[in-house]
C-alpha cells in the first residue's frame, strides 16, 4: 500500500465528518430545495448533455430500441469518432477506438458501469478482455469524450463510456424477452433475458436481472455461452439519504474463429484455421454507494456526500495456436501447422473506495459548485504463459508474472458560474501516485514502474442563449504501464496526453439539433503493439486531430420523421521516430453514419448505416498485403441495416413488443487484422443476419 494512504484516509474521515454533521443538524425552515450532484456526468438527461463542456452524445433507451443493435460495440459504433472492429459478432470481446487510438480490447477508453470501473484493473489492465455487460441490460449509454478527466481517471485519453443499467421501477415490473438471430451461414445466436424488481415497501426496492446468450456467431467454430445475473438493491433511509448496491455474476465461454489466409478468405470468409482458439472468463463483482444531500451548512448553501466502493475477483483465458514450423510467415500464420497449444491465464481480485464531497456557494454575481474526492485502488494480478509442445506434450511456463499496485488518487474541481450562470468555468486537478511492482517468478526479477503525476484540466462553458452553447475544454490523461507492456526492464513508464477540444451545440427548436466538436490528442510516448514482432513499440509523440459534427432533424410537419446523421474527420500522425508523417494503424480518416426512423400507428421503421474509409494495419503504412496477411491496407467499407418494430399496449399495463432486424443488409464482406492472439491474416467481419425479438411486460 502507498506511503501516501494516511491522506485517503484523512480526506474520507473528513467527508465523512462532514456528513455526521450535517446529519444532525436541525432542519432549515422549508426553502427551495437544491439538490446537489457532485459527478460531472450527472444523470445524462438532455438538458444536462446540452449544457456540457465538451462532445458528449447519449444513447437513449429508445435509440437502442428502434435501431438494429446486435450488442454493446455494435451500438457504439454509429457514434462519431468511434470505431470497432468486431472479433465475435456476440458483444463478448469488443475492440474499441475512440478518435483513432487502438482499438485492441478497448484499451484506452475508461468504461464504467453505473459510474463503476468495468475494467479487470483500472490501473495495471485496462483492456477488455473480459467484458461483463450485456446490451439488454442496458437504459442507455453515455459517451464523454472530452472534459472528464480530472474526476474519471485515469485511462480516458479516449474518453469516458458509462453504461447505465436499468434503474429499479418504483412499481413492480417483470420483463422476458428473446432475440433470435440468423447468419447468412445459417447459424443461430439466442439471447435470452428476464428482469423483475421493484419497490417491497416506501424504504426498500430490488430488481433480479438475467442474460443468457448462446449459440454460435457467423463463423464456424464460434460457439458461444455466457451468463450475466445481476442483483441491485435501493434503500431510501430518508428523504436526504439513499444506498444502491449491485452484486453481478458473469461467466463466458466462446470459440473463437481466428483470422484467414487471403486465400481461405475467399474460398469460404465462413471458414476457421484454426481450430483450438478459444476464451473463458467469469467474474464476481459487488459495489455499494451512499448518498447524502446536505443543507445549508452556514458556509455552503447546500452540498452532497457520495461514497462508492467496488470489489471483483475475475479470471480469464485465451486459447491459441502458436507456430514455430519453417514454413510459417508468422507465429500466427493461418496456413502453417500448429507447433504449440498456448494459454494465457490470467487472475483479478481488485477493490477500491472513492469518498466524494461537493459544496454550493450562491451568490448573486457569482456562484460555484466544489467538488473534492479521493480515491484508492488495490489490485492484484496474476499472469501465466502456460505452452504445450504438440509434438512432445510437454507443458512449460515461459512467463509467470504478478503485478501489485496500489493507487491513490485525489481531485479537486470548481465550477464557477457567472454572467448570470451563462459562463461557466471549471478549473480541476487530478494527482496520481501509482506504486506498481512487478515480479517475473521465472527469473526472480522485481522492478518498480510507479508513477506520480499531476493532471490539470479546465472546461469553459457559454449559454450564448437557450439555444446555442458554446465549449472548450483541455486535459492531461495518464496510463499507467500495463502489465502486458512490462518486460521487466524497469523502464517501462506511463502513456502520457493532453487532450483539446472546442465546439458547439445548437437546439434550433424541438425537431432540429446540431453539435460540432474540433479536438486534438497530443501523445507522449504512445505504445503501439507490434504484431510482426509480438512486442509492444514505443513509437514515440503522435498526435490525433480532427473534427465530428452530429445533427438530427424531425420535420414539424412530419413529426413522426427523424432524421439523423454523424460525421467524423480524422488526421493522425506518427510525430517521431522511423515513421514520421505517417498514419497510425487502423485510423480511418472519414467516418460516417445515418439513420431515419419514421413511426405510423404503432409501427417504427428504422433505415440506419455507417462508412468507415480505409486504413493501414501498421505503423510503417504498409499497402501491399505480406505473405502471412499481418501488415497491407485495409479496405473501405459502407453498411446499411434495417428494423422495423411494433409496440402493443395490452390491458392492465401490460405491454408486447415484436421487431425485426436486418443487418448488414447487403451482404458487404470486409475484414480486419491483427485482432490480440489471431493477428495474421484476414479477420472477417460479421454478414448479413436477420434478427426477431419478441418482449412481454406485465
Amino acid at each position: 500500500m502507498p506511503s501516501k494512504t494516511p491522506l485517503n484516509l484523512a480526506i474520507a474521515l473528513a467527508c465523512a465528518q462532514i456528513y455526521v454533521n450535517s446529519a444532525v443538524a436541525d432542519e432549515p425552515p422549508a426553502v427551495e430545495e437544491v439538490h446537489v450532484i457532485g459527478s460531472v456526468l450527472g444523470r445524462s438527461t438532455a438538458e444536462e448533455v446540452h449544457a456540457y463542456p465538451g462532445n458528449r452524445t447519449v444513447i437513449s433507451a429508445e435509440d437502442l430500441k428502434r435501431n438494429a443493435v446486435l450488442s454493446i460495440d455494435d451500438a457504439l459504433q454509429r457514434v462519431p469518432g468511434i470505431k470497432i472492429q468486431d472479433e465475435t459478432g456476440t458483444g463478448v470481446l469488443p475492440n474499441v477506438a475512440v478518435r483513432g487510438l487502438n482499438a485492441s480490447r478497448s484499451g484506452y477508453t475508461q468504461f464504467l458501469l453505473d459510474g463503476v470501473p468495468l475494467t479487470l484493473a483500472p490501473y495495471g489492465h485496462t483492456g477488455q478482455s473480459l467484458f461483463p455487460a450485456a446490451l439488454k441490460s442496458l437504459d442507455r449509454i453515455d459517451i464523454v469524450r472530452g472534459g472528464a478527466a480530472v474526476q474519471y481517471g485515469p485511462n480516458n485519453v479516449g474518453g469516458v463510456i458509462n453504461l447505465v443499467t436499468k434503474a429499479i421501477p418504483d412499481d413492480w415490473e417483470t420483463s422476458l424477452e428473446e432475440k433470435l438471430s440468423v447468419f447468412s451461414g445459417g447459424n443461430i445466436l439466442s439471447d435470452t433475458y428476464i428482469r423483475t424488481g421493484g419497490a417491497l415497501n416506501d424504504e426498500f426496492a430490488v430488481q433480479l436481472e438475467g442474460n443468457r446468450l448462446t449459440g454460435e456467431s457467423f463463423r464456424e467454430h464460434s460457439d458461444t455461452d455466457v451468463d450475466n445475473w445481476i442483483l441491485k438493491a435501493r434503500w431510501d433511509i430518508s428523504t436526504k439519504q439513499t444506498l444502491d448496491m449491485s452484486l453481478q455474476r458473469y461467466d463466458a465461454e466462446t470459440e473463437m474463429p481466428g483470422a484467414l489466409t487471403a486465400q481461405a478468405y475467399a474460398e469460404d470468409r465462413d471458414q476457421s484455421q484454426r481450430p483450438n482458439d478459444k476464451f473463458q472468463g467469469d467474474t464476481t463483482r459487488f459495489s455499494a454507494r451512499y448518498n447524502q444531500q446536505i443543507g445549508n451548512m452556514g458556509i455552503a448553501d447546500a452540498g452532497e456526500f457520495n461514497w462508492t466502493s467496488f470489489a471483483h475477483e475475475s479470471t480469464r483465458n485465451f486459447e491459441w495456436d502458436f507456430s514455430t514450423d519453417p514454413s510459417a510467415n508468422h507465429w500466427a500464420d493461418p496456413a502453417a501447422p500448429a507447433t504449440h497449444l498456448r494459454s494465457s491465464p490470467r487472475e483479478f481480485k481488485v477493490w477500491g473506495t472513492e469518498p466524494r464531497v461537493s459544496f454550493q456557494f450562491s451568490g448573486s454575481a457569482l456562484s460555484h459548485k466544489l467538488t473534492l474526492g479521493t480515491r484508492l485502488v488495490k489490485e492484484d494480478i496474476d499472469y501465466k504463459l502456460i505452452q504445450t509442445d504438440n509434438s512432445t506434450n510437454i507443458t512449460s511456463t515461459p512467463r509467470n508474472w504478478s503485478l501489485d499496485t496500489s493507487a491513490i488518487a485525489a481531485y479537486v474541481s470548481d465550477e464557477i458560474k457567472l454572467l448570470n450562470q451563462r459562463l461557466t468555468i471549471t478549473p480541476g486537478l487530478r494527482y496520481e501516485h501509482v506504486n506498481m511492482d512487478f515480479s517475473d517468478l521465472g527469473s526472480a526479477v522485481v522492478t518498480d514502474n510507479s508513477a506520480t503525476e499531476l493532471l490539470p484540466g479546465l472546461t469553459v462553458g457559454y449559454e450564448v442563449n437557450q439555444n446555442v452553447f458554446v465549449f472548450a475544454n483541455a486535459q492531461r490523461s495518464l496510463r499507467a504501464p500495463q502489465i502486458a507492456v512490462i518486460r521487466g526492464t524497469g523502464e517501462e513508464g506511463a502513456e502520457l496526453a493532453w487532450n483539446y477540444e472546442a465546439g458547439a451545440r445548437i437546439a434550433a427548436n424541438s425537431n432540429a439539433s446540431l453539435s460540432l466538436s474540433v479536438y486534438q490528442i497530443d501523445f507522449t510516448d504512445q505504445l503501439i503493439y507490434n504484431s510482426t514482432q509480438q512486442s509492444f513499440d514505443n513509437v514515440g509523440e503522435t498526435r490525433h486531430q480532427g473534427f465530428e459534427l452530429e445533427s438530427s432533424y424531425s420535420p414539424i410537419s412530419l413529426s413522426s420523421l427523424k432524421l439523423h446523421a454523424a460525421y467524423n474527420y480524422l488526421d493522425s500522425e506518427q510525430r517521431e521516430g522511423a515513421n514520421i508523417g505517417k498514419e497510425l494503424p487502423y485510423a480511418s480518416k472519414h467516418q460516417l453514419s445515418w439513420d431515419a426512423s419514421y413511426a405510423f400507428a404503432y409501427l417504427d421503421m428504422t433505415l440506419s448505416g455507417f462508412y468507415f474509409s480505409s486504413g493501414f494495419s501498421d505503423t510503417a503504412n504498409t499497402r501491399a498485403e505480406d505473405a502471412s496477411g499481418t501488415t497491407g491496407k485495409l479496405p473501405s467499407y459502407t453498411v446499411w441495416n434495417l428494423q422495423l418494430s411494433k409496440t402493443l399496449p395490452l390491458a392492465s399495463g401490460k405491454e408486447l413488443y415484436t421487431g425485426l432486424a436486418a443487418n448488414n443488409l447487403f451482404n458487404k464482406e470486409y475484414y480486419f487484422r491483427g485482432i490480440d492472439v489471431s493477428p495474421s491474416g484476414r479477420y472477417p467481419a460479421p454478414p448479413q443476419s436477420f434478427s426477431v425479438e419478441v418482449k412481454y411486460s406485465f
